[in-house]
Formats: structure tokens, sequence, C-alpha cells
């Protein structure tokens, strides 16, 4: 099983093999490679896209000694959006017992929610239920009711977005599997149950957007895609130290600090330059104490725009577990203490939890999403057998009855809703 991470700045690719039982058993291949052709999260160079896609694939199937055909693909970006909606029937049953045909024609009701042209339904995911004036409901099949609704997230996406997405992985020479939000694949291998039981929010900090994912009594209750992350901060390095971007990056990664109050004033660091072009390199002596202030500055302002989306969404009282940050920027020092600052609630780096029995899980929050993506599809996988083709399952809209008619289904521009 292949799992794709195609964010802003690198492409990641892990194998995975799947037990007997179904479960995602040991991750055989990493790939990673810097990407190319993206902007923000979305296409913007088909060729150039695809050439890196391919090239993360081959890295991670030379190490796995397997050849990887289809992949669960994950998707972000700023056209991503979500919301929630809440739609009821009337108990057709003249017992007024409650069976699976009334909770899947609610769930029909609920994917039918018309939007705006040009969007298409990436995730229809019931919250909770409510029984006549009992509300809370989990499990509403057996219960009795005279009037039955759900509550459920929507998640949408461009349609052009996706299918130049589809496009590269094709060009790549792979099948798009399925279609997954990239915070939902990360909440998946960073959160424990308890902590999305309590309430808590995953901030995943890539590249070129921040992805938010708040879970409040063990469901997903809200998703935001913010248009600003890690890029963001290295361009602001790069225009403070007068450095190209990639020593910016390096830079950032080997002496940065995202609190600038814990630096001495009288630390300096020096460092050799390499300039575009293959000039001459030169030597750059900067305080420390101004790097961890240009950064400091940035990551306030995400999660300043964090706690913003937090509050407009109304589940901010929900998060007791507070924040869960992974992605690449996590590993920058300082940033979870920060997180706590702007946000006043707990705050740690999101590393991939390995579930019992999984071997060879990277420990790294660069793979969050991908090891995510890895989880999904294995219980896609085992949910409809190993010789079946994918399938509409109850919590995804799978678009297509198998790989080829799903990757068509993008490309068509009928039942947008």
């Amino acid at each position: 099983m292949v799992a794709l991470d195609v964010g802003t700045t690198k492409i990641a690719c892990l194998i995975g093999e799947i037990g007997a039982g179904g479960a995602l058993r040991s991750v055989k291949g990493i790939g990673n490679v810097p990407a190319k052709g993206m902007h923000k999260g979305v296409v913007v160079d088909l060729e150039d896209s695809a050439a890196s896609i391919c090239a993360s694939v081959e890295q991670a199937a030379a190490k796995a000694g397997a050849e990887a055909r289809e992949a669960f693909v994950g998707v972000a970006g700023a056209h991503v959006v979500s919301m929630n909606r809440r739609v009821s029937i009337n108990n057709p049953n003249p017992d007024r017992r409650v069976t699976a045909a009334e909770r899947d024609a609610l769930m029909e009701k609920l994917k039918g929610v018309r939007v705006a042209d040009g969007l298409q339904l990436i995730h229809a995911l019931p919250r909770d239920y409510s029984l006549d004036s009992q509300e809370g409901i989990k499990r509403p099949v057996g219960m009795y009711a005279t009037r039955i609704s759900m509550t459920g997230h929507l998640v949408f996406g461009a349609i052009t977005s996706i299918q130049n997405l589809i496009a590269a992985v094709t060009e790549a020479g792979l099948v798009t599997d399925d279609i997954v939000l990239e915070q939902l694949a990360s909440s998946q291998a960073c959160l424990e149950e308890e902590e999305m039981r309590s309430g808590v929010m995953l901030v995943d900090i890539g590249g070129g957007t921040t992805d938010v994912a708040m879970f409040a009594g063990g469901r997903l209750a809200h998703t935001a895609v913010l248009p600003v992350g890690g890029n963001h901060l290295t361009r602001d390095i790069s225009v403070g130290l007068k450095v190209p971007l990639a020593e910016a990056e390096r830079i950032k990664i080997e002496f940065g600090h995202a609190r600038s109050h814990v630096v001495e004033d009288i630390e300096m660091a020096r460092t050799e330059i390499r300039l575009p072009g293959g000039g001459e390199p030169r030597r750059i002596t900067f305080s420390k104490k101004y790097l961890a202030r240009i950064i400091e500055a940035r990551v306030s302002e995400i999660f300043n725009l964090v706690m913003r989306q937090a509050r407009d969404s109304g589940y901010l009282s929900s998060v007791a577990a507070g924040i869960v940050i992974t992605g690449g920027s996590s590993q920058l020092e300082g940033i979870s203490g920060l997180a706590q600052d702007v946000a006043k609630m707990p705050a740690r780096t999101g590393i991939p939890i390995a579930p019992s029995g999984i071997i060879d899980i990277p420990d790294n929050p660069v793979y969050a999403t991908a090891v995510g993506l890895l989880l999904y599809g294995s219980k896609r996988i085992y949910a409809r057998g190993p010789s079946q083709p994918p399938e509409v399952s109850t919590t995804t809209l799978g678009l297509w009855n198998n790989v080829l008619a799903k990757v068509k289904g993008w490309f068509g521009f009928s039942n947008k809703t």
C-alpha cells in the first residue's frame, strides 16, 4: 500500500505492508524529495510536480523492494473548504425503531447539501445524532424515535485543483486510490483517542499552508486551511539576513528558535553562505536573538490565526486537551512553548504514534500525513476486502466504484454536490 503526501516543499511517499488481519504491519520504504511545481498545496506545473512525485515513489519503492501501483493521496490547499450541517428525516417505520436504512438516508441527505459550482465533496463525516429531543446520540440504530437528525462535517475541494493533483499522480505512473484531507490523515497518526474524546486541536504547519482540525467528543468538529506556513518563515529570514532562500531554510533549521526571550543577547552564529550560480561562498555573522525575533513574529501570527479560526468555529471551549503541532515546521525549537503562550493552553509536538504491532513507523512529524494515509488506507482496504475495488464508505464519499471510475469522477462535472 502506498501513501503519497504531495506538499508545497516536499513530496513524501511511504510504502506499507498490510498484515493478515488487514491492519498496517510495517513501513517498508520511505521516499522524500523536494517538491517542484507546487504552490500552497496545489499543482502549478504538471510536469515538474509529476517528476517530483515519481522521484519520491521510486525512492520508496527501491527501499521497499516493491512496485508501487496505487496510492492514497493527501489533499490540502486554500481551495479546501468545510462546513457543519444538520439534516433530519421522519422515521417511516411503524414501530419507530431506527434502522440502518434511516442512518444511510441521513448520510445521503447530508451529501446532497448544495454548494457553489466548482466544488466537489471529499468527505462527509457524521458527528452525532438526535432522536426527538434527545441530543448527543452516537449510534442511533436500534433505538426509537419519531424524528431523527444528524449533524455532520462536510469537506469540499475545488474540482480543478483536485483534477490537477490526480493528473500529476497519474503522470507519475500511479493510480489514485482515494483522496484524503491531509489534516484528517495527520490526526489519525498523531492523536490519542483520549485526546480526541477530551477535545483537541491539531495544527499541521506545512510549507505553504497551515491545516487545522478540531475534535470534540471523539469526532471531527471543524477543519480549516490557512494560507501561511513554513515558507513564510524562510522568506522573512531571507529578507532579514540578506541571504538566499535555500540558505535561509538551512539557517532556520540549524539556528532557529521560536521564543526570543530564551535566547541570550550575546549569542552569535557564524555560517558560510553559498550563493546561487556557484559564486564564491561568503561568511556571515548574525545575532541568534535577532533570528529568533524574526521567527517568533511569524509563528505568533500563525497561531493567532489558528486561534481566531478556533474561536469562530464555536468549538474552542471544547478543547480541553490542548494543541498538537505537527508537520515539518513543528520541529522548530521552542514552537510548542510559543503555542502555549499564544493559545493559553497545553501544546505538544505530534509525532506519528505506532499502534500496537506496527514496526518501522518513522518518528518524525514530517511524515505525519503519510503515516496517517497508510492507517486510513489500511482500514479502507480491509473494509472492502483484498480482492474488491474501492467502494463508497459511510464516513467518506468515494466518487468511484472502482479505481478507474474513481479517477474519472474527478474529471466529470456532473453530480458536483
